[in-house]
């Protein structure tokens, strides 16, 4: 299962990394663009190898073999998450382009070794981290994108 705006995209090779999710027409900023789904795991089933998404302290989502399994990450994504496992595209994306989120938007591990970003955005922090071990200036800037758990975990106000 895509979203509503299923239709709007396409998986292919990616310029980035591997496979990646591209807009096969305009999408709007604001729109929902894609559910993320998949098999509810604890940390000790995740495959970390594969496909998966944190989305609680020791709560993952595993591979759902749909489009949100290759969205590719970027330090200037043009979408991200917003009160739920929903994307939604923070600027106008045009028709071809790559739909990228900020994986840091979700990962929490203590012990996460974090790995080498292949984004090319103009600021790219260099390593995907952890949220609990970026700067306060990039946990602050990052803020409307977490994922629920981050938000109430970090921000309680």
């Amino acid at each position: 299962m895509y979203s509503a705006g299923a239709m709007k995209l396409y998986i292919r090779q990616s310029d980035q990394h591997g496979q990646g999710v591209f807009a096969s027409m305009p999408i709007a900023s604001g729109e929902a663009i894609i559910v993320f789904t998949g098999p509810l795991l604890h940390r000790s089933e995740v495959d970390f190898g594969d496909y998966h998404l944190q989305i609680g302290e020791e709560l993952y989502l595993g591979p759902s073999g749909s489009a949100d399994d290759y969205i590719n990450h970027s330090c200037h994504p043009n979408s991200g998450f917003r009160d739920g496992l929903t994307l939604y595209a923070l600027r106008d994306i045009a028709a071809g382009e790559e739909i990228t989120w900020d994986y840091s938007t979700a990962i929490d591990e203590e012990d996460f070794p974090g790995f080498p970003c292949a984004c090319g955005a103009p600021g790219c922090r260099g390593t995907v981290r952890s949220f609990r071990h970026l700067l306060p200036d990039v946990q602050a800037r990052l803020r409307p994108l977490l994922l629920p758990y981050l938000n109430s975990r970090y921000f309680r106000d």
